[in-house]
């Protein structure tokens, strides 16, 4: 695991001048905290390439950049490439010699061997990298399949930027901080800035999947390498020594044992270290489908959890109870209040871009948990929700459905939303009138605006109270619901139908860039590598071929992966309601970061942000601060943001 940074002028004849080669020892000395071991620098006429690397494979080797041994091809890398062996051993067939014994080297000399398509198509991981061909003077800047490796690109005049992090790209002279208005609307409706845009102009994060080609004349071409398609449209059969169930079949017993088989081949290629690894486990599902069976291939398996003082959130006896069965040494540590306000000091110094998923603190406690006693890799059970329809939102557009379909279904449905309102405010964990607001604010919505809206922040209505005049008049032609529509009708066109399109949706929008950038960000600080063998391409491959009914079948989300895992974890793990890796914001914000809320937010509050209309954010404060109403999640969206602004731009910054 590394991080990468560089620049690329195409066209410059030049070797970059002195000033520019520091500012990029200063781009790379940004991210340090993702690859602490070693660190190096490569410069060519026009481009300048740096990385840092956390030493996991190949210790005392495979040293970055790293270029061919013909000279022609020089590469930067971020991630794992868990078949390089089998890659390695391919092109080794093929006439070429190995320096290193690591996942790097193979990247320049697959290149050109096989050209920057036929390269990617053989990849199983995780990764971004960047490859300069010095011949040519053509540039590839790619990402993987399911995006769980980061990759901004910022492009202002004839200089190219691009970073494992935005942070580093903060550090060239080239670089605008401009914020676009567009994004920060996107954030306010979901909560996170959607890929391609980043919070800056003229900055994209690429999308997974994808990669950019610059030539040396500076035209430039977006390609997909990687499609998520469903049903019919899938690829060729990802295991081939294991029987295709017959198309359409729904039963459990034909799909079962190549779900186990898939999702142990994903966990046994993700067992390649030099270094100790362990698993994440909450006493979920997910966590604990992994644990389990990478418990059968590691001795002493360590795993790790956290816990809360507030019962609603807390899991730690479903975690406790999963590591006995298992037989794993685990450790379990508990998230007081008190630490919050230096957690999140820590957070904010590592977040890029605003990002409202509050789920990030105890992300980062746990990663500093974890790599505190010893622990340098962990597989985590991300991805599985996004795949097995795991959340309620799924179950909920049949309830929305049904009410749309009665004689005036929408009036109704507006008519219980304003009356949800009069509900009291509980503030525990997906308590039923917290869920029956989000419930009735989005059902009246078209599907995927519906789906959206129940895990965002913001409705539509609400930001044009919320926004000041001025940005308004800004958006003018643009939708803050955008994205959402885009990756829903891309949906429809890979074979998506049903559930399947809201599988998509949420793999392509809020996996990809809330809940991986989450815990990137927050693994990373810690220089703690994650690795998620429910993302392996193939085990999602797999997955998307499986019918609608078996992923959620009468109420039940997972029901294919519950009923493979079942046996192997204790009873009731399979059966208990669905709590997710929250924390307690609502709590919080009326307690131990009230003063926090109203310094940050309130009328007169040092710096306080040109965006927003203040009598719009007094009315959130005060329906919190009073009971009324539950605003976790559009006060913590507004507090993330300005800190982040304030963070990025000085205090009394504000509207650029």
């Amino acid at each position: 695991m590394c991080g990468l940074t560089g620049f690329f002028r195409p066209g410059d004849p030049d070797p970059p001048p002195e000033a520019e080669r520091r500012a990029l020892v200063r781009m790379n000395n940004a991210i340090i905290h993702r690859g602490p071991d070693e660190d190096g620098t490569w410069f060519g006429p026009g481009v300048g390439l740096a990385a840092r690397r956390l030493s996991i494979i190949d210790i005392d080797g495979s040293q970055q950049p790293r270029c061919s041994p013909s000279g022609r091809t020089v590469c930067v890398f971020n991630g794992e490439i868990y078949n390089f062996r089998e890659l390695r051993q391919e092109l080794e067939q093929l006439g070429h010699t190995f320096q290193t014994a690591g996942d790097t080297e193979l990247l320049p000399i697959g290149y050109e061997e096989w050209g920057i398509n036929g390269l990617l198509g053989r990849l199983n991981g995780m990764f971004a990298f960047v490859l300069f061909d010095a011949d040519s003077r053509d540039l590839y800047i790619a990402r993987d399949r399911m995006g769980i490796k980061p990759i901004y690109i910022g492009h202002f005049g004839n200089t190219w930027l691009f970073g494992s992090e935005l942070k580093s790209l903060l550090e060239h002279p080239t670089f605008q901080r401009d914020v676009d208005p567009v994004s920060l609307s996107r954030y306010l409706i979901s909560e996170y800035v959607a890929a391609p845009r980043s919070i800056y102009r003229n900055v994209e994060k690429l999308r997974p999947g994808h990669y950019l080609h610059i030539d040396a004349k500076g035209g430039e071409r977006r390609e997909r390498y990687w499609q998520l398609r469903w049903g019919a449209g899938q690829a060729d059969w990802a295991y081939p020594e294991l029987p295709l169930p017959r198309p359409g079949d729904e039963s459990a017993a034909a799909w079962v044992p190549v779900l186990l088989q898939g999702l142990r081949e994903a966990i046994r290629l993700r067992l390649v270290a030099e270094v100790p690894i362990g698993a994440l486990l909450s006493g979920g599902v997910d966590s604990s489908s992994v644990s389990a069976l990478m418990a059968e291939m590691v001795p002493d398996l360590r795993t790790f959890s956290i816990a809360f003082e507030e019962q609603s959130f807390d899991e730690r006896q479903y975690s406790q109870a999963v590591a006995r069965h298992i037989h794993s040494k685990h450790h379990a540590r508990v998230l007081e209040p008190s630490r919050i306000r230096a957690l999140l000091e820590d957070v904010l110094g590592f977040l890029d871009e605003p990002l409202a998923d509050a789920s990030i603190l105890p992300t980062h406690f746990l990663s500093r948990t974890v790599k505190e006693q010893g622990v340098t890799v962990v597989l985590s059970g991300d991805g599985a929700d996004e795949l097995f329809a795991g959340y309620p939102t799924y179950l909920a557009h049949r309830a929305a459905r049904a009410a749309l379909a009665l004689p005036a279904g929408g009036q109704l449905l507006a008519s219980m939303a304003k009356l949800s309102n009069l509900l009291p405010s509980s503030y525990e964990n997906l308590s039923a009138d917290y869920i029956t607001r989000r419930f009735l604010q989005g059902a009246s919505l078209p599907t995927a605006r519906r789906h959206a809206s129940w895990m965002g922040a913001f409705l539509e209505p609400e930001l044009l109270k919320l926004l000041n005049p001025d940005v308004l008049a800004s958006l003018a032609g643009s939708s803050p619901w955008q994205d959402i529509d885009d990756r829903f009708r891309e949906g429809q066109a890979a074979g998506a139908r049903g559930l399947e399109q809201l599988l998509h949706l949420d793999a392509e929008t809020y996996l990809s860039d809330d809940i991986l950038v989450k815990v990137d960000r927050a693994s990373m600080a810690t220089s703690l590598e994650v690795r998620t063998p429910f993302l392996d391409h193939r085990l999602v491959e797999l997955a998307s071929r499986m019918p609608a009914a078996l992923k959620l079948r009468g109420r039940r989300g997972k029901y294919v992966l519950k009923q493979a895992i079942g046996p192997h974890l204790p009873q009731g793990i399979t059966k208990r309601r669905k709590k997710g890796f929250g924390m307690p914001v609502a709590h919080w914000l009326r307690g131990p970061m009230r003063d926090l809320l109203l310094d940050t937010l309130s009328a007169g509050a040092a710096g306080s942000s040109g965006w927003f209309c203040q009598s719009a954010v007094d009315q959130l404060i005060n329906d919190h601060l009073s009971g009324r109403l539950d605003r976790r999640k559009p006060l913590w969206t507004l507090l993330m943001f300005r800190w982040w602004e304030q963070g990025s731009f000085g205090p009394g910054a504000g509207q650029t």
